[in-house]
């Protein structure tokens, strides 16, 4: 039997563009650097790119498909009771609590940091500045419990969630 889709090449370009302009924002890159902004805006425009692919994309891309209603939240957590999981879906609705969480940070973050360099009012800000860092700092910490999340539900839920990120697919 062949292997089903979960993620097509933009989700997974996507989200490794968006890991690795993190990682070298965040520890690679001095603040302020010419190739920082670029990265920050590049990550900016991806998430709205994103954000219209969840609109028009393929099914498992739309935002319909893993918005976090009540009832999605209640039967996830009970197929995670039964270790479960469906095997035809992308994200869950826990996923994406934490995609639209996300989005909002990374969102933020490109927005504060146009502010402090490409306007005169909030150029060298402090506060802002401050700002800026709480959101890199509060995105890693959603990182770090996103990666967390990934190896722990798949073990439990006996679900590939790794593979479909690089690969697109899940085995049947």
């Amino acid at each position: 039997m062949a292997d089903m889709v979960i993620w097509d090449r933009f989700i997974r370009c996507y989200h490794w563009f968006i890991v690795v302009a993190f990682v070298l924002n965040y520890f690679v890159l001095e603040p302020g650097e010419q190739v920082h902004q670029w990265l920050g805006y590049s990550v900016v425009t991806l998430v709205l790119l994103r954000l219209l692919w969840g609109l028009v994309g393929p099914p498992r891309a739309r935002i319909s498909s893993f918005f976090p209603s009540r009832v999605r939240l209640s039967r996830h957590l009970q197929q995670l009771r039964e270790r479960q999981l469906p095997q035809h879906e992308g994200h869950n609705p826990l996923g994406g609590l934490m995609i639209i969480t996300l989005w909002s940070l990374l969102i933020g973050q490109g927005v504060t940091g146009f502010l402090l360099v490409e306007t005169h009012r909030f150029y060298g800000n402090s506060e802002l500045e401050a700002v800026h860092a709480w959101f890199a700092h509060v995105i890693y910490a959603c990182i770090l419990v996103h990666v967390a999340a990934v190896l722990v539900i798949g073990w439990w839920g006996k679900i590939a969630l790794i593979r479909p990120m690089i690969t697109g697919t899940r085995e049947r």
